[in-house]
């Protein structure tokens, strides 16, 4: 595929590049850095050549139909930097379409200028930091990535990840097709909360991204949840749930589940969930739980204590007792936070008294700072409604460990691409056999000529050009 030609030259570069680094070089990190620019200068240069080479093969073995049309160059931006190929386009006599085999054969559409293992890398960064961050940390390995390019990359996937979670949606609420369903579990735990995030470009000041896990259960040692699936949405309760729902209802057969749990911090908008899965139970998260008692009572251990206790009892009465005595004896912000809180538990009772202590929920709360608030709850970050959609969606896919269908287009076509290559990876020429030492003496000039004494000629081609290197 390579030719020996090319190769030299391709060391040559490398070989005289790293020679006058070293000449200017001012300290260790612009070595390194100098150095590593080189050699993915060389790398991109071999990918272009190969890539010229298999789109040659290519146009050999096409189908008749295709005719081709002349050349074209598409820019790459891929982990050896921007790189520029030159591919063939055909279009076909009998329907007149255009076509790039190239393209087709790598799963590289059309005005798709970053690869999919940059795009993979984009969206890692972009869903764990701001995007400008992100760039900056992408320019240590790969020169020229600019934070517009990162946003862009994000609000593609974001938007696609939206547009599919809808279909889904669409398909079981509105067109009435039951999901296939996956596995076949006994008991299904769900739990929501919200995030609640500064908004632009928006009349309203905040918005909220709803976040909901399903998982099965627990293991004993580790307490990790047992096939968790997250998502993650900035639209309203009704649609939101039903996006669970349908995404659950692909997940596992909801049909076969014979006990569901829904936990939540007391919120109305998450008891609806009672109404898409019906026969459910509701239960209080105990995070949320004592947060509430910590803010109304850590002004009296006496109090606190009382009403925990008897609410560990599930003593309805001696909670509402213990309060009302709180009440009558505080003034003022602390009085009110009490009587909030009586509200609160008597909202929540059945949500409270549903589980024996050991079994209650409990996960969302951590699942919300790491999947959610980490990325969306930085200092000075706003959201508009679509951007935080889309970027509440990517968390949720992120957190599935599904960001690669996000980034990879279309499959390649490997089948294609191990023809193209052929057998041999370098090709020598005819008379290369009898004598490549003689060869190389003649058709590498640095060795005679002017630069013969250089020492990157001397330590490094004339190394390179003996008879044991040049029958590999």
């Amino acid at each position: 595929m390579f030719k020996i030609r090319f190769l030299l030259e391709v060391v040559l570069f490398l070989a005289k590049g790293i020679f006058e680094v070293f000449r200017s070089v001012r300290n260790v990190d612009e070595l390194e850095e100098r150095v590593q620019r080189l050699v993915q200068q060389a790398g991109g240069k071999m990918l272009e050549e190969a890539l010229a080479h298999i789109d040659l093969e290519l146009s050999g073995k096409r189908d008749p139909a295709l005719k081709n049309v002349g050349q074209r160059s598409r820019t790459l931006v891929t982990s050896f930097g921007e790189i520029t190929v030159k591919r063939r386009l055909y279009r076909n006599q009998k329907t007149g379409a255009y076509r790039f085999l190239l393209d087709e054969a790598l799963g590289i559409p059309e005005r798709q200028r970053v690869t999919p293992r940059m795009t993979r890398m984009i969206l890692e960064l972009g869903t764990e930091m701001p995007f400008r961050r992100a760039a900056r940390v992408m320019g240590f390995l790969v020169p020229g990535i600019h934070w517009m390019t990162v946003w862009s990359k994000v609000q593609d996937a974001g938007e696609k990840a939206a547009r599919d979670a809808e279909a889904l949606r669409e398909a079981v609420f509105e067109d009435g097709v039951v999901p296939e369903g996956g596995k076949e579990v006994r008991e299904l735990s769900i739990e929501a909360d919200g995030v609640v995030i500064p908004l632009q470009r928006s009349p309203k000041a905040f918005g909220e991204i709803k976040l909901f896990i399903g998982y099965e259960g627990r293991e004993q040692k580790t307490r990790k949840l047992v096939n968790r699936y997250t998502v993650a949405t900035a639209r309203g309760s009704r649609v939101a749930w039903e996006d669970t729902g349908a995404a659950f209802g692909h997940k596992w057969d909801l049909s076969r589940v014979e006990r569901i749990r829904i936990g939540g911090d007391g919120a109305e908008w998450i008891k609806q969930g009672l109404e898409m899965f019906p026969g459910a139970t509701y239960h209080l998260d105990p995070f949320h739980l004592r947060r509430r008692l910590t803010e109304a009572l850590s002004y009296s251990s006496n109090v606190y204590e009382t009403v925990t206790e008897g609410l560990a009892e599930l003593n309805q009465d001696a909670v509402v007792s213990a309060l009302d005595q709180a009440i009558r004896v505080n003034r003022g912000a602390r009085r009110n936070g009490i009587m909030r809180l009586k509200e609160y538990l008597l909202a929540n009772w059945q949500g409270i008294a549903a589980l024996p202590e050991g079994d209650r929920l409990g996960a969302i709360e951590g699942q919300v700072r790491h999947t959610i608030a980490r990325r969306t709850k930085r200092i000075g970050a706003r959201w508009s409604p679509a951007g935080a959609e889309r970027m509440g969606r990517l968390l949720a896919v992120r957190a599935n460990d599904e960001l690669d269908r996000y980034a990879v287009h279309s499959e390649p076509r490997f089948d294609l691409l191990k023809k193209a290559v052929g057998a041999e990876a370098i090709q020598l020429p005819k008379r290369f056999g009898k004598d490549p030492e003689a060869w190389l003496q003649a058709n590498v000039p640095a060795l005679e000529g002017p630069h013969a004494g250089k020492h990157w000629v001397k330590h490094i081609v004339r190394e390179i050009s003996s008879p044991r290197w040049s029958t590999v």
